[in-house]
């Protein structure tokens, strides 16, 4: 779109965009008096979106993130005096990277990020057939009528029936005219390009539409009224807007989609926790469309996937909230499922159990997290699945019977019959800290654990080699590491997967290390997480959050400990000379090195006292599954 020597890459522009947003969050630019009071005139996006949207995210109000964003702690943080002077020379070095894209755009970071003032939302929608133009030029295969020419333009119009058109909702209120500057340098290049101009008024409000050169692709299209922007790709996508805005258009919208409401209706809290970034996908009818668009054997075989339920699924979607008085986030999760439950989704079979911390598990861990799972039930109709498409005994010629020439035990009849179907996830950070430092340890509780022994014993006979006797805190494990001798680069800790039994588990965990406060903790000798405060905050708040559902899942994690690792990093001199290495190459990477050398970040146990736990949860119910997340606000 923009002459050579003047062009920015789209990639590098993201790159910068993510941490702009995030820096933007809690610098002072705060709402001005006049944008403060101003009311918008603009309705809720759902309100202006055609009913059959596909995927949806809206930001309710971009300066109440904002300004939630620095209650967090990441916001406090960098908020704090001794971290004030990095943060600021990091804006300072990404407003230095945009010149490049400012002198294109002519906007500068500070205005472009300044643009949003209220809501601003983006959208998918399904694409709809651009009306031809008299100017544009049409196709000069029209009048071809070989066969390959008709298999091109059915292809088209394939693609066209199926394809996506993109909607972006953005109030700017008082900034408005920032965007009109940068409308004005996007209508110079596009005429440039020989797009076609094309003007039309609606209740007052020029709606502006670029048509492409030629007969087939997608117009762009764009209005400005009371402060707001919508620009769109694609047939009536700005102009739909603008029209439901207007009253013009009282088809029904996307705020009347049945499984859009669902969903949003799980995901709302308390109100003084009102989402702040709700979001939604249709991912039936996304895939649906891609499949038909492309034609070919996926669309020959989406007729058998149809039977499987795969149009059970009627939406995914949820809704985030920053900076409460007593957490420090909070999100939701919801996805919608028809029942009764079979075909594809028979396989998600969630159970609930037991969710306390097992006493092996160390106080210092960094996050836990334990699932329940009908594991015979999803084998069961993952087998009526696969029967489908391999005929009958399909999860014996490809499960059981490999397993049991390689092994000589049986999953059917032994491991699953074992198993309770709890599982434990634990994660720790390995001392001195380094890139991998993260520990990774997973349990699997069984029932009966003489048998369960009986049937590890058998393993081992059967891979002596590959399985490695050590004894670690008096307890036997087995090292399963085939690449002892191999040298590691220098600051990678080695991993050491192992597995052992440990009472009524077997345990997976790739540092013998932490194997060894596993054991400790089991026998008494180390506190463990159950018995932590911290960990009995989030537990406590589980249990509200869960309003008497039975959760499948829970987890609890020590945020502080990720970004402790992350601290203790910028300061490693390896870290650094590996980012120089990579400033070879990449500005910002070098520039980045450059401000941790002459901002040299204090220690971060100044910082701990920010962060707080936070936790997870997840439960199954009739019409689908629902996952929560929330960040307490740490202990005073």
């Amino acid at each position: 779109m923009f002459p050579r020597s003047r062009r920015f890459r789209l990639d590098r522009f993201c790159r910068l965009l993510m941490p702009l947003l995030v820096v933007s969050a809690v610098l002072p630019w705060q709402r001005s008096a006049v944008a403060a009071d101003a009311e918008s005139s603009l309705p809720g996006a759902p309100m202006l979106l055609p009913q059959d949207t596909l995927a949806y995210i809206r930001i309710a109000d971009v300066q109440d993130i904002r300004e939630g964003f620095g209650r967090t702690s990441m916001g406090r943080m960098m908020q704090d005096p001794q971290m004030k002077p990095f943060v600021s020379d990091v804006y300072g070095v990404l407003d230095e990277s945009f010149q490049e894209i400012s002198a294109v755009i002519g906007v500068e970071l500070g205005e472009l990020l300044n643009i949003p003032q209220g809501q601003v939302a983006l959208a998918l929608v399904p694409q709809l057939m651009p009306e031809p133009d008299p100017d544009q030029e049409v196709r000069d295969d029209e009048d071809d009528e070989s066969e390959e020419a008709i298999k091109r333009r059915l292809a088209q119009k394939r693609r066209q029936q199926n394809g996506f058109a993109f909607v972006l909702i953005v109030d700017a209120k008082d900034n408005i005219e920032t965007i009109n500057r940068l409308l004005e340098k996007f209508e110079t290049q596009l005429a440039k390009d020989r797009l076609i101009r094309r003007d039309a008024t609606i209740d007052g409000t020029k709606l502006v539409r670029w048509l492409p050169p030629r007969v087939g692709r997608p117009p762009v299209e764009y209005f400005v009224r009371d402060g707001a922007m919508a620009i769109g790709v694609g047939q009536d996508t700005a102009g739909s807007v603008l029209k439901r805005w207007v009253k013009e258009d009282t088809s029904p919208s996307f705020a009347n989609n049945n499984d859009f409401t669902s969903v949003l209706s799980r995901s709302v809290g308390a109100e003084d926790t009102m989402p702040q970034l709700t979001f939604f996908v249709d991912p039936y009818h996304i895939v649906e469309r891609i499949i038909k668009a492309n034609g070919g054997a996926a669309a020959l075989a989406w007729p058998l996937i149809e039977q499987l339920g795969i149009s059970k699924i009627r939406g995914i979607g949820g809704s985030t909230f920053q900076g409460g008085e007593f957490f420090d986030d909070i999100s939701h999760l919801h996805i919608v499922i028809d029942t009764p439950r079979d075909g594809f989704f028979g396989v998600l079979r969630p159970s609930t159990g037991d969710t306390v911390p097992p006493a092996w598990v160390p106080a210092d861990a960094t996050s836990y997290m334990t699932v329940h799972w009908d594991f015979p039930q999803t084998l069961e109709n993952l087998g009526k699945i696969l029967d489908k498409f391999n005929g009958e005994g399909s999860v014996d010629r490809f499960m059981e019977e490999p397993l049991q020439k390689r092994t000589g035990i049986s999953l059917q009849n032994e491991i699953l019959p074992l198993s309770t179907g709890r599982m434990v996830s634990v994660r720790w950070l390995e001392p001195p800290m380094r890139i991998n430092s993260q520990i990774n340890c997973f349990g699997f509780e069984v029932d009966d654990r003489d048998q369960a022994t009986e049937v590890f014993d058998r393993l081992v006979k059967r891979f002596p080699n590959a399985m490695k006797p050590v004894v670690i805190a008096g307890t036997m494990t087995y090292d399963l590491n085939r690449n002892r001798n191999q040298k590691m680069p220098e600051g990678l800790r080695r991993p050491e997967p192992t597995l052992f039994q440990l009472g009524n588990w077997i345990v997976f965990c790739d540092s013998q290390a932490f194997i060894q406060r596993m054991v400790q903790t089991n026998a008494g000798v180390l506190p463990g997480l159950d018995g932590e405060p911290e960990y009995g905050l989030v537990s406590g708040e589980l249990g509200g959050k869960l309003d008497g559902e039975q959760p499948f899942m829970i987890s609890y994690v020590r945020g502080s400990d990720y970004f402790r690792q992350m601290f203790e990093l910028t300061k490693n001199p390896s870290t650094r000379q590996f980012l120089r290495r990579v400033g070879e190459d990449n500005v910002l990477a070098r520039k980045f090195v450059e401000l941790l050398e002459r901002d040299e970040l204090p220690e971060f146990s100044q910082f701990e006292k920010y962060f707080g736990a936070g936790g997870m949860f997840a439960y199954d119910e009739p019409g689908g599954i629902h996952i929560g997340t929330f960040t307490l606000k740490p202990l005073e």
